[in-house]
């Protein structure tokens, strides 16, 4: 006779538990290392940061194991109640969590912290589960996937609300899950032309083509617009007169007027741009009109969104992010360099990694950590 617990034991994904504990004491013994005083040698004091994540460490044990134990059932039944609960909890946090470094993110009670967007991940996850596995689902659907996106967006933009975007960006992941399950690969696309045009367009923001009075940043992304929709035509509708009329006007369009701007009359070729995806969301009009096929449309749309996320980019950039997001982003695309404030951080790291070399100095020997240099070393920054 095999019992309950028997077949569960049994059906366990053991090669991921391996790798969970692998990573739990790797990640021990670098809060060890990081977070060492001289002198101080009692790991599993609660007083130090290693000894608060050693027992965080066995409560996760206990908890996980408990979890495990539970019938399946128990989490579909309350995916929506856990939900909806934690996100009363992100909004409860927006005011009554204290100030931290800046964000409102961590509920002290007591000795013990917690931040609520760390549990509202596993929330969120279960939320789409149950809501996937409905026999009505179909991610096709356009009602299912606006809930969807709905289902992941709003802790996301509650836990903005808290000033802490670096866990929000987390959430983003969701959409992976979503594209295993069918969500169209455009949408993915989307997101990493965002990525891009945002890189691009901040980072060259102030630097001209030669002679030219054309910004690199705004050209780049714009020439990529017309490819994009070109390569899009021919990925998604296989004509080649289309791909060819949109990719080979806009390159041999933007070729004279170049040689114009740079040997007769000196102008922005952003302007000739502007009239080259005119023309291309025009021409994607009429296709779509002409041979009744909405892709085509769908393409021209996107190209209108591109445009107006590139132009809206520098407003948020400068308008809507705080000075010291800014002042990282700027680090991170090398604008500034800022070592003693924004990118003191960074430099330490790179001082850490180039004195250790390949092998490290060892544990608990490394300078940059003995001397504490970098601030809050032992949680984000500990890589």
């Amino acid at each position: 006779m095999v019992t309950r617990n028997d077949s569960l034991w049994k059906t366990l994904d053991w090669v991921t538990i391996c790798i969970y504990l692998l990573l739990i004491v790797g990640g021990w013994f670098s809060v060890c290392g990081a977070s060492y005083d001289y002198g101080e040698r009692d790991f599993f004091d609660f007083s130090t940061r290693a000894g608060r994540q050693f027992v965080w460490i066995i409560c996760s044990f206990g908890l996980g194991f408990v979890l495990l134990m539970l019938e399946d059932r128990m989490y579909d039944m309350f995916a929506y109640i856990i939900y909806i609960g934690m996100i009363l909890l992100l909004i409860v946090t927006i005011f009554i969590a204290p100030d931290t470094k800046g964000s409102h993110s961590w509920l002290v009670m007591g000795p013990v912290s917690l931040q609520p967007a760390e549990f509202a991940k596993f929330a969120t996850a279960l939320a789409l589960a149950k809501y996937m596995n409905a026999y009505s689902f179909s991610i096709k659907k356009e009602k299912c996937a606006l809930i969807l996106g709905l289902l992941i967006l709003l802790p996301m933009m509650l836990i903005i609300g808290q000033r802490e975007t670096g866990s929000a960006l987390v959430y983003l992941a969701f959409f992976l899950v979503l594209y295993r399950e069918g969500m169209p690969g455009v949408v993915l696309f989307a997101g990493v032309c965002a990525v891009i045009y945002f890189v691009v367009g901040i980072r060259f923001d102030e630097v001209f083509i030669a002679d030219t009075p054309t910004p690199l940043g705004e050209f780049v992304v714009l020439l990529l617009v017309l490819l994009f929709a070109g390569g899009m035509v021919w990925i998604y509708r296989k004509k080649a007169v289309p791909t060819r009329n949109i990719i080979g006007g806009s390159l041999g369009g933007l070729l004279i007027a170049y040689l114009i701007s740079e040997y007769w009359v000196h102008f922005s070729l952003v302007w000739v741009q502007w009239g080259l995806c005119a023309a291309a969301i025009g021409y994607l009009i009429y296709l779509a009109l002409s041979e009744r096929q909405r892709t085509y449309f769908l393409i021209a749309l996107f190209t209108i969104g591109s445009i107006g996320f590139l132009y809206s980019s520098n407003y948020v950039f400068d308008n809507v992010l705080e000075p010291h997001q800014q002042i990282r982003i700027k680090v991170v695309l090398g604008l500034e360099e800022d070592l003693i404030g924004a990118g003191y951080n960074v430099n330490q790291s790179k001082i850490a990694i180039g004195s250790g070399g390949l092998t490290g100095k060892g544990f608990l020997n490394g300078t940059q950590t003995k001397l504490k240099y970098v601030p809050e070393q032992d949680t984000d920054f500990i890589f």
